[in-house]
């Protein structure tokens, strides 16, 4: 099977030499097996956003010889895709609303769990129906 890489820069401000390193070993990885590269901007974090952000993050890959096959795709560009996949998982009872916050995961995943497990979600609003989430209209919820 042919290898496939992905560049994939937050256009959310200047990239760092993590971002490069990462991006170098995906594109290495890909190149020397003869895989192709491919470039896919994320997007979808609106309000942290900055523009020339994305052009800035290619300009500085080609700068670093790293390039990529094709157009770059953009996140933002593919949503209807992903409200279609979305509208299936709930279709067939795969994802429920969670009310969790990032606060109420962090937590639940760093308390002590026995040596031989990782950090555990105990599943809060697991068992949530994807029909709850018309009732949930006042509360902020992500699929889960």
């Amino acid at each position: 099977m042919t290898p496939i890489g992905r560049l994939a820069p937050s256009p959310t401000g200047a990239q760092h030499v993590g971002n490069a390193r990462t991006y170098l070993v995906a594109w290495l990885h890909a190149r020397s097996r003869g895989g192709s590269v491919r470039m896919r901007i994320e997007d979808i974090d609106s309000p942290r956003i900055k523009p020339g952000a994305a052009e800035q993050a290619a300009e500085d890959l080609l700068w670093l010889g790293l390039d990529w096959d094709g157009a770059p795709v953009t996140q933002t560009h593919r949503l209807p895709l992903y409200v279609a996949a979305l509208e299936k998982l709930k279709q067939r009872g795969l994802v429920y609303p969670c009310t969790c916050t990032r606060a109420d995961i962090a937590r639940a995943a760093s308390a002590p769990h026995a040596e031989d497990e990782g950090p555990v979600y105990p599943g809060t609003c697991a068992a949530r129906p994807a029909g709850d989430a018309a009732g949930l209209s006042a509360r902020p919820f992500a699929w889960r």
